[in-house]
């Protein structure tokens, strides 16, 4: 799932709609019972949140590749 806050949003919103698409992620990786969740940082305001093979069952990791790219 993509989130992209749109331009200007402060950081509230931003967390807002990433909690969001975590807990939509967070349902179907608990009826999987396999994997758990990245979130991953691609640009200033862009984000993926995913069920993630390299994150453990019940746990959620963040990445930021914006600061591994620049």
């Amino acid at each position: 799932m993509t989130v992209h806050p749109p331009a200007g949003s402060g950081w509230d919103t931003v967390q807002g709609q990433l909690e969001s698409a975590a807990e939509d992620m967070r349902l179907v990786a608990m009826a999987e019972k396999r994997h758990g969740i990245l979130v991953t940082r691609h640009r200033q305001h862009t984000f993926t949140v995913a069920i993630s093979p390299e994150v453990p069952y019940g746990m959620t990791y963040e990445r930021d590749e914006h600061v591994l790219t620049r």
